[in-house]
This record gives structure tokens, sequence and C-alpha cells, in this order.
């Protein structure tokens, strides 16, 4: 009789996801297994404690016997994923190794000693991947997302504020108020715990008081609550809803259990909650941060979601191993970049046309250029924010565009995406892309070949609009051998808006190797 299959065996067949997740406080994994229906079936969840948060943001810097700590466990998650035959796998690590002086020698020694390629991602991405995931666990019987919706998460190293309006992200916010960041900043080890308290509170204050200068937290009518410490609330008071993801809290209760636990030393928490001294230490300090949202808000109760940032993981990988894209990403990228435009006071008028030629010329150009969907809205963020930098000065105000744009923060894009958008804005006009540009040069080789064509692109759609062309329907595109010919309305031959047509489309002909030709259309 022959013997039955593992739990591994049986999944090594199909097509399994594992999303490793490097935090302050621990190093997570989940392994979930892709169903026929796109439904994930999780089959493992296992985490370690280790403390680079300690090191991050006490030294600024991972102490060597802490590395070797977080790579064994890495090693030991490796050998689990190996077991079940993984293929899609993603690491990411977040506000500690991001804020880590030797974060790139972290990750080198990672990859070396594991083969694991970790992603250091920023907390935008953060705040996506975590609404992706509470979004996707939502069903009819679950708690409605109001009309303004606050969703938290407490982490080790940061809080991720993010506001949806009527269900569609209006804002997102990384804030300096994870737990162990508030410990390791305010030294609160050996002091008194009325004194910690004290301590705590007024930093968390001082924060949110900065933070409401740019989100509308009193606003806020539906508050959900993410992340270990905000589970271990509902666990203890929370009452579960019809979906049980979720758990609803009352204010009065959670203001209840926050004033017990500020009366309890970290080992009496451990004995009376039978918690992991790690978790106990950052239990107190995350609680007060969901606290004082929750009275910043004034809202009656926290709902408790069970999802993490992992599940998110999940889902984008499963997303990406069907060449699919989240059907609401290039939506909020794009509201995230109106709302920067508007705060620096573009021509949206003018902007919007140019990014709907660029993207024209996106879509008729694919064969050529060969990128994907989601370079197409890194085009049209791009051509929406390429004349901002006016704000700062009209005189060599592309170079502006670029710094004002490095460092916003577009909401659903990678620090990465975020460099690539700015050059793309920067290079609309003047001097091409040159070896003595550092910043330029700072990108991957990838990276600047994608920038050089979505830049080209780009500068085409300026020269179109410029020439006067007020609706691209009216543009025809015939691709033929080596020669583009773009046919547009009302343009004669000797023209002089066909000759400036010509001289701005020189850098395209360079990067696609194609004549350019402008006809009457």
């Amino acid at each position: 009789m022959a013997q039955e299959k593992t739990q591994e065996q049986e999944a090594a067949s199909a097509e399994l996801l594992g999303a490793i997740d490097i935090g302050s406080n621990s190093i997570r994994m989940v392994i979930g297994q892709l169903m026929p229906d796109g439904s994930i079936e999780v089959l493992e969840k296992t985490q370690r404690a280790v403390r680079l948060g300690q090191d991050a943001f006490r030294l600024s810097h991972l102490e060597r016997v802490t590395m070797r700590a977080a790579i064994s466990i890495l090693r030991e998650f490796k050998r689990r994923l190996e077991s079940y035959s993984v293929r899609h796998i993603w690491t990411v690590a977040t506000s500690a190794v991001r804020e880590s002086r030797n974060a790139d020698v972290f990750v080198d020694r990672v990859l070396m000693a594991t083969g694991l390629d970790v992603n250091i991602i920023d907390g935008p991405l953060e705040g996506r991947l975590t609404v992706s995931a509470l979004r996707s666990a939502l069903t009819g019987d679950s708690p409605a997302i109001g009309t303004q919706t606050l969703i938290t998460e407490v982490g080790g190293g940061s809080t991720m504020l993010t506001i949806l309006e009527n269900g569609e992200i209006e804002s997102s916010q990384g804030l300096g108020l994870g737990a162990i960041r508030l410990q390791e900043v305010l030294g609160t080890a050996g002091l008194p715990s009325s004194q910690v308290v004290e301590l705590i509170r007024n930093e968390i204050v001082s924060v949110l008081a900065s933070v409401q200068r740019v989100m509308s937290l009193k606003d806020i009518r539906t508050f959900f609550a993410i992340g270990a410490d905000a589970r271990f609330a509902a666990s203890k008071i929370g009452t579960l809803t019809a979906n049980p993801a979720f758990s609803i809290i009352r204010r009065k209760a959670f203001d209840k259990l926050v004033e017990t636990i500020k009366g309890l030393s970290i080992e009496q928490i451990v004995a009376d909650y039978d918690l992991p001294y790690a978790d106990a230490e950052t239990l107190l300090p995350a609680l007060m941060v969901y606290q004082e949202l929750l009275h910043t808000t004034k809202v009656k109760e926290i709902i408790v979601s069970s999802v993490t940032m992992r599940d998110g993981l999940l889902l984008e990988l499963a997303r990406r191993s069907r060449g699919q894209q989240d059907a609401t990403f290039g939506k909020e990228v794009i509201q995230s970049t109106l709302a920067i435009a508007e705060k620096y006071r573009v021509n949206l008028h003018h902007a919007k046309r140019v990014a709907s030629c660029a993207v024209w010329l996106f879509d008729e150009m694919q064969s050529e250029h060969r990128l994907g969907i989601r370079y197409r809205i890194l085009l049209e963020a791009a051509a929406l924010l390429h004349e901002i930098g006016t704000y700062v000065s009209s005189r060599a105000y592309h170079k502006h565009t670029y710094y004002l744009i490095a460092n916003s923060q577009i909401y659903g894009l990678t620090r990465n995406e975020d460099l690539v958008v700015a050059n793309v804005a920067r290079y609309h006009r003047r001097s091409v892309p040159k070896p003595s540009h550092t910043e330029y040069m700072g990108l991957s080789r990838e990276d600047r070949v994608t920038v050089n064509k979505l830049a080209s692109l780009l500068r085409l759609a300026k020269a179109l609009d410029v020439s006067d062309v007020r609706d691209v329907e009216q543009l025809k595109c015939d691709l033929e051998a080596d020669t583009l010919t773009i046919r547009v309305p009302g343009m004669a031959e000797t023209s002089l808006r066909k000759r400036s047509l010509e001289i701005r489309g020189d850098f395209f002909e360079d990067v696609f190797g194609l004549k350019l030709e402008f006809k009457q259309g």
C-alpha cells in the first residue's frame, strides 16, 4: 500500500507562494497555496523574535551579532520554503533595516547566506499592501468601510495611517511611532512605569498634532486597527463579528484595558497575559498609540482585523504569478499624483493633455518599448507632474521638478519607482540624460533604460501639446519598418509646427532607433 503524501508533497505540484517580513521585533513567514479560483489557502505561518529595531533606532546600524541571528532565522525559513518547493517568494524588510546605515551590508549577507533577495520597502508600499489585504478580507457580512475611514497599523518601527474616502485611498502617512522606536528613542529602560507612560504619551501627542496638519483625523467615522497588539486587545475584550476576520472593541473597554496595563510591569504582563517577553515589552506603547488615535478621531469603537501585511504580500505575489495588476493600483497612484500636482499649483488642464498624449504614445509604441502596464502608470504620473518645478522657479524648473518628485511620496509606488518618475519628468525638456548627471547614474542600468524610453515619449507628448494638438483622438500613428509616422490634423508640410516637432523628436529617434515623420492628419 502506497504511503500517504505529506502536506509538502501534495502542495509541491501546486502554485505556492512564500512571503517573509523582516520587521523591527521579529521575522515572520507565511506560505500559501494559490487555488484555481484565485483564493489563497494558508499552509503555514511562523515567526522568530530578533530585535533589529533595538539596534536600528538606538545605534542607527545593525550589529554583527544581530545580523547573524537574523540570517540564522532566514536560513531556517529558506529550508522550510524548499521543503514545500515554493517557487514564488517575496522577502521584504521594513523600517528597522530601511533606517540602518549598513542596510546594504545586511541585504548582501542575506543573499549570500540564503539566496533570498531582500527588498527594502517604504511606508507607502507597506500601507498599500495592508489595505489590499483588508479589502480582500471584507465580505458582505463584514463591518462596512465608511465615508471617512482610517486604517492604522502600529508596528515596531512605525505607525502607518491610511485614510479612505468612500472606499478610495485619500492619503497615507508613516509616523515614527513604532512601539520599539518609542522605547529606544525615549530611553525608557529602567525608568518608573509612571514616567515611561508620561514620556510615551507626550511623544505620541506631539507627533499626532503635527500629522493633523496634513491629515483630517477629526473627520474619521470608521477606524480599522491592524497589528499583533490590536489583535491581542481584541482577543481579551473584543466581540467577533459575523465575519471572523474582524472584531469590535468599544472605546470604554479599550480605555479600561490600557489603564490596567499601564499599572503593570513587563514581568506582570508576561505572567498575567501569558505573552512572550518581547511582545510584552511592546504592548503598552502600541496600545497607547491606538488609544490616542481613537480619542483624536472621536469614533466609538475600533474594528480589529486579523489580516497582516504578509497577506498583502501573498496577494501581490499571486497577481504577479498570473501576470495581473491590482485593479485599484493605477487609480490610487494617479489620485495621489493629482494631489501632489494641486499642492504645487500645476496647470492641470495642460498636464492632463500632455499625460493623455504620453499614454497614447506608450500604447502605440508597445511593440518597441515592451514595457508593462505598471510603466504606463509611471509615465502618466511623470506627465502630470512634469511642470511642478515652476512652483519653485521658472528658471531651470525641470531640475526643481526632479527634486520635488524625488522628495514626495506617490502613494503605492516604491522608492525606486518614485525616482524613475522624477527622472522621467526631469528630462521632458532641455538636456537628455548624461553620465555626468549623478541622480540619473544612481539608478540601475535597467531603470536608466526605462527612463530613456519614457522620457523620450514624454518629450514628444509635450511637443505635440505645444504644437496645439487639443484632442489625442485626432492623432494617427503608423509604424512601418524603421519609420514612425504621426499624422497631426491641420499641419502643413512647411509649417513651423512641423519643424518644431521634428526638432523635439531627436531624443525619441535616438532612443528607439526610428525615423520620426509628421504629416497632415
